[in-house]
């Protein structure tokens, strides 16, 4: 991580909804890494500013998934935006197989380190037998430039759909997903 940041364009972390990844976003900014999680706003608002005093509270830095505009800043300010990837991407996902099944997926991650030039690095969170939590940061993927925007992101985002795919097939009991992660693909056909 520190290798990539030294780019001096910020860093996107791509991961999944696998051990506990809030654990993993306070560990990084426990350790000064400059964290933006990327959440989702809670219907209940009690809730919603409970879980997000807690991230403020370690030094995480909390924005919404509308809040796109601000993500770009921060990356220009050197920022690493957290974004989780194994969720249903509906009509805005690029269908690609993740356990051999064809599923709308995340442009996000991809998209947001084209237009900047970021390094996007996969992060996962797993826990040892002895309770121990190990931190596995992969080597960082960059979006290759080229004139079709579409493919660059596409091609990037099947990597990092890749990866997820083998972190969870080497720790299935630490992926905690219970939605259908390929309804919109099933709704379209």
């Amino acid at each position: 991580m520190e290798k990539a940041l030294a780019l001096g364009r910020g860093g996107i972390i791509a991961t999944a909804h696998s051990g506990n990844w809030e654990l993993l976003g306070g560990a990084l900014a426990l350790h000064g890494f400059p964290i933006v999680g990327v959440a989702q706003k809670q219907k209940n608002s009690a809730m919603d500013r409970f879980i997000n005093e807690y991230r403020s509270l370690i030094g995480m830095h909390v924005t919404y998934k509308s809040g796109v505009r601000e993500m770009f800043t921060m990356l220009t300010e050197g920022w690493v935006i957290g974004l989780l990837m194994d969720q249903d991407a509906g009509r805005d996902g690029v269908v690609l197989k993740f356990f051999g099944r064809d599923t709308a997926c995340v442009q996000g991650p991809a998209s947001l380190a084209r237009f900047k030039d970021a390094p996007i690095l996969p992060v996962f969170i797993s826990q040892k037998s002895d309770g121990i939590h190990v931190l596995e940061i992969h080597e960082a993927v960059f979006v290759e430039k080229t004139k079709d925007k579409r493919e660059d992101i596409k091609r990037t985002t099947d990597v990092l759909t890749k990866i997820i795919e083998a972190h969870v097939r080497e720790h299935p009991q630490e992926w905690f997903w219970l939605h259908d992660r390929w309804k919109s693909v099933e709704k379209r056909s």
